[in-house]
């Protein structure tokens, strides 16, 4: 696309270590540079120069993914770069991100360029900004599956009697105590998304879910979700709106449906940092008699700042809710939650990449517990840690362990839990 040769790089001659993937480039061995970018990644990223490097010859090899990190942190560390920025130029427009593309091209012309690659940026930039972006659309899909060991699958007591204020000792049900069980999973997903302008886009997302458990048979569960939604780009701040639908049966009976409005604001900070804002509706209605007098509408609003140093990204995240019950005389199973919480991930090389999560709320209930006549109010920690492997450009080996610990002031409520899986995913 650009005549960059005679673009300086007298600086990579001082650069012997680089020297060999420097050649391999220049010769147009892309495949060998990527496997020797690859090789010397763990010691030199964060070098300007050989992200530049790396970046390109992920480019040629069509990993884009790789490509755009690299290129971002190559005119981060060194904006005077202008090479790195018109290979992220290009990168944007493999993409279909062209609004991006001609941002990086305008800043490279802040910078000296010799005059037959400054009139073929300008050129690049008359074009893209009088070419009409023509409506494209792409479906993408997965499907998993997971065994795993929950050893508290309804989140119940240790215990089957206990003692309440009014009531003395009490039997509990089967459903009020701890069930441990084994499980299987098998979910699948499939989107389709269109890109209408270089503003704007829509998209549809479907998932589906089953998960088994043989010690715990009341617990099977189906679950359909169905979200649909509109993006707007305005600069560095991307707008969301969508609709998300969600049915859940147990036991093959149904259980509840809920119906959700949400919108959010994405906004990049920086290369490296965003903010992002949520706001959302939530009705969600219970199929079973019994459990009709939970029906409720759930407002949330949500605070969440993510940074990304290299290989390590981070996020720290708050919110609130409140919910309302449909009918007030319920309200005492209704709650008003506050959740902080933070989770790190680290890309440790091409194949393996792993997380952790914390998450702190505080759920207090809107009327005194019928009871134990007074308010109900749990403190409940969670903590989560995945790792995986890529087995091929499409399959992924992943594992998932969890902990859940909800500390109640009423001793019926108290309740921890432990779960873990692994399973296989892959992306068609």
């Amino acid at each position: 696309m650009f005549n960059l040769l005679n673009t300086p790089v007298s600086f990579a001659a001082n650069r012997p270590e680089f020297q060999s993937l420097q050649q391999a480039i220049d010769r147009a061995q892309y495949v060998s540079a990527w496997q020797q970018a690859k090789a010397l990644n763990d010691q030199y990223e964060g070098d300007a120069y050989f992200d530049y490097l790396y970046g390109l010859a992920a480019l040629e090899n069509q990993q884009l993914d790789y490509a755009l990190l690299a290129l971002k942190r190559a005119v981060t560390h060194d904006p005077k770069l202008v090479r790195a920025r018109l290979e992220l130029a290009r990168t944007y427009l493999l993409l279909n991100n062209p609004s991006a593309a001609i941002s990086e091209f305008k800043d490279a012309l802040e910078f000296p360029l010799p005059a037959p690659v400054r009139s073929n940026v300008q050129a690049q930039i008359q074009q893209l900004a009088t070419k009409p972006i023509a409506s494209s659309g792409a479906w993408q899909g997965s499907v998993s599956f997971a065994l795993g060991q929950d050893n508290n699958v309804n989140l119940g007591l240790n215990n089957t009697s206990i003692n309440l204020p009014i009531f003395g000792e009490v039997i509990l049900d089967q459903a009020s105590v701890r069930q441990d069980s084994i499980f299987s999973e098998l979910s699948a997903q499939l989107g389709y998304n269109r890109v209408s302008s270089p503003q704007q886009a829509w998209f549809v997302n479907g998932n589906v879910s089953n998960k088994h458990y043989p010690h715990a048979s009341a617990y099977h569960s189906q679950e359909l979700g169905l979200q649909a939604g509109k993006l707007w780009i305005d600069g560095a701040k991307r707008y969301q709106l969508g609709l998300n639908l969600q049915a859940l049966q147990l036991n093959n009976q149904a259980y509840y449906y809920s119906q959700a409005l949400d919108a959010s604001l994405n906004y990049q900070l920086a290369t490296d940092k965003n903010w992002l804002s949520g706001l959302s509706w939530t009705q969600t209605n219970y199929q079973q008699t019994s459990h009709q007098s939970q029906n409720n509408q759930t407002i949330q609003l949500s605070q969440q700042y993510q940074i990304r140093q290299g290989r390590l990204g981070q996020q720290w995240g708050v919110a609130i809710s409140h919910e309302i019950p449909a009918q007030t005389q319920f309200n005492h199973l209704s709650r008003d939650v506050l959740s902080l919480g933070y989770g790190l991930n680290h890309t440790w090389n091409d194949q393996h990449s792993s997380s952790i999560g914390i998450n702190l709320q505080r759920r207090i209930n809107q009327a005194e517990d019928l009871s134990y006549k007074i308010k109900r109010k749990d403190t409940r920690l969670t903590l989560q840690a995945t790792h995986q492997m890529q087995l091929t450009n499409k399959t992924t080996l992943f594992t998932h362990a969890g902990y859940i610990d909800n500390l109640s002031n009423l001793e019926l409520y108290d309740s921890k839990k432990a779960f873990v899986k692994l399973g296989l995913a892959h992306q068609f």
